[in-house]
């Protein structure tokens, strides 16, 4: 139990440091896969996306808390649904804000440059880097 609030007063802090890291800190995105998705999700789908991420290595990221904003319980809710599904997530508005995702689920592939690839929908991990990773290699006819 405790575990999960220390998880989540770092995710608190994180965003913190990020928020105050200026505007420069908004062209900084870690190279790696990023699987969007929403606490509104049925647990079905937030459990299998969290088993490929771990697979795959890729982050599970949501946008904020779950509840009212003015509820003073919204830690706890989030702390529920984590255990209730066996899932852990990241919550990053910033990421979601960067890589401009508006709607979920969305996977989306930061390589080292910088350069982003997203597939939207609801579409297995695997599948998706099967996609993302074919896309751009030349057809043999061509």
């Amino acid at each position: 139990m405790k575990k999960i609030y220390l998880i989540l007063a770092m995710i608190i802090a994180l965003s913190t440091a990020v928020n105050a890291g200026g505007p420069n800190y908004q062209n900084k995105i870690e190279a790696g896969t990023y699987v969007f998705v929403s606490f509104s999700m049925n647990d079905e789908s937030l459990r299998s996306y969290f088993l490929e991420a771990e697979k795959h290595g890729a982050k599970l990221v949501v946008i904020g808390l779950i509840g009212d904003k003015k509820s003073r319980n919204r830690f706890a809710q989030v702390k529920a649904k984590m255990e209730q599904v066996r899932i852990n997530v990241e919550i990053n508005p910033n990421l979601f804000e960067q890589l401009n995702i508006k709607q979920v689920p969305v996977i989306a592939f930061v390589n080292k440059s910088g350069s982003v690839k997203k597939i939207s929908g609801h579409i297995s991990l695997s599948k998706a880097l099967e996609i993302m990773q074919t896309e751009h290699k030349p057809n043999k006819h061509q």
